[in-house]
This record gives structure tokens, sequence and C-alpha cells, in this order.
């Protein structure tokens, strides 16, 4: 059943498409059992390729933005800024993270990259819904600017706002510290600066690697408040080591568990949520 108009919007957007087989398989399983709508793709990645056939299979229900990365893979273009100089591999995010603080990011070597990696994309036929970032890179300092100068530029629609309130959401005791800086890095998204859309709501950082994962999920399906809420998620499949060395693992496979359940394809089916992708996310208000 779908949400009636009144309904909480919510866009269940599973990241790190394109990171390996096994994730593709499992996004595209919890795509098939409709409980999520939006993807993000990694270009320059092992499975790339299978997800873009994966993505043309869906059809244009599964809407597909770029999850743009910079710690894991290689650059598209010269970024020396941004590399391991010994392997020409990206830099790990505590050391990303160090270079933006320090002012040691180039700002030009990020937009290139940024274009770089939406042009392939869209080479490849994907027809970009949103932007959000691999770790949050999109909202690091020398970073940010960059990156809302290229959405705007190319005209991507809309970008990850990811503002998890702090209090009162579901496991909200869960990840304070990061979620905190994480807030107060994406202070200043707005859509009027940006100029593209966003949700008015965020939730997904309080679910990572979380123990008893459904019941939290549930518990967040019943707490949506009105407006647009994006969801967080990364299911998949993991029989081995990921690109990037990237420690989550066996838990996404709890999360394709939980998403694909019978009680939350019921929650999801029960009429009080209105299930969209960004492509289909109206204008909206700053969120608080």
């Amino acid at each position: 059943m779908a949400g009636t108009s009144d309904s909480p919007r919510l866009i269940i957007n599973a990241d790190d498409f394109g990171l390996s087989e096994g994730i593709n398989q499992g996004i595209i399983e919890a795509f098939a059992a409709g409980v999520l709508r939006s993807t993000s793709i990694m270009v320059g990645m092992p499975a790339f390729a299978d997800a873009v056939r994966r993505a043309r299979a869906a059809g244009e229900a599964l809407g597909v933005g770029l999850h743009f990365a910079l710690t894991a893979g290689r650059p598209l273009t010269r970024a020396p800024s941004l590399v391991v100089p010994e392997t020409g591999d990206f830099v790990s995010l505590p050391r990303l993270i160090r270079r933006a603080l320090r002012g040691r990011v180039n700002s030009r070597e990020v937009a290139d990259e940024c274009s770089a990696q939406i042009a392939q994309a869209r080479e490849a036929g994907v027809e970009l819904t949103h932007l959000d970032g691999h770790h949050h890179v999109h909202i690091l300092p020398g970073i940010r600017e960059s990156v809302r100068r290229v959405v705007h530029a190319e005209r991507i629609p809309a970008i990850r706002r990811p503002r998890e309130q702090l209090l009162g959401v579901p496991a909200w005791h869960r990840r304070l510290p990061e979620r905190l800086l994480i807030r107060v890095l994406a202070k200043d998204m707005n859509p009027e600066r940006w100029g593209v859309r966003m949700t008015s709501h965020f939730v997904g950082s309080t679910l990572v690697g979380a123990s008893h994962f459904e019941a939290w999920l549930l518990r967040v399906l019943g707490w949506l408040p009105p407006g647009t809420t994006e969801l967080m998620v990364h299911p998949g499949y993991v029989p081995g080591v990921l690109p990037g060395a990237d420690p989550y693992t066996t838990r996404r496979e709890v999360e394709l568990r939980a998403l694909t359940s019978s009680a939350v394809r019921k929650r999801l089916n029960s009429g009080s949520v209105h299930l969209i992708h960004f492509g289909q996310l109206p204008n909206v208000a700053p969120a608080s």
C-alpha cells in the first residue's frame, strides 16, 4: 500500500553501490523486496560495471546518485593532495581529515575529481538523482565548497545533508561524538545556498553496526517526523576483503536481513510511510 499524501516521506538510500558484487546483489535484493528505492554508486570500483548493469535492469524506479569517494580506490584525475605518493591510492579517512583541517587539500583537485566522477557515471548511462559522500567526505572543510560549486554547475538535483538529530531519535546514545562532529560540519548546508534539494531530516549513523538492527530500524520507521527523511543503510554480502580495506563487512548482511524482514516490509507497506527516491524529492524548508 502506498503512503497517503500526508504520510512522512522516506528515502532509504543504500550506500556503496559498485564497491563489490556482493554489495550490489544485496542492494538489488532490497530494491526487489520493495524496501528501498535509492542507492549511490561508486565509480572506479571493481564492481562499478556490474552496478551499472543492475541499475539499468532496475529502471527508473531505482534512483541512483553518486557516492563521491576520496578514501577508497584511486582518483580519476591528477590529485597529489588527495593520494598516498608511494601508491597513488586515495589517503585514508583519518589522513584526509588531517589534511583538510590543516588546509592541505587542493580545492581545484577536489573539484576536478568530483566532476570526473560525475562524468564517468553519466557516460555509463547513469542519470544521477543526487550526490553524497563516502564517509561523508563531501562535508569536510576544504572539500565542501568545491563540491557545492560542482553540484551546482553539473545540475545535480539533490545532495545528502547528514545533520542527524542528536537527541530524541531511536538509538540516540550511539556514536554521539561522531554524529556531533558531522552535524557541526554540515551546519551551513541549506537548499538556498547550495541551490539543490535536500531532505528535511537524516537518520542512519545511529544504526551503523548496531546490535538488534531490525528492532532499531522498526523504531526509526515509527519515529519519522513530517517532511522527508533520508535513512542511510549499507546492505550487502561481503565474503572477503573490500576495496580500501573498508571495515564494515559482516554487518552489511545483518542490515540486509533486517531490511527485507517481514516486519519491516509490513511497516513500509502499511500506508504510514511514503517511499520515494531523491529524484522525487520536493523542495523543502531548512532543517532544524
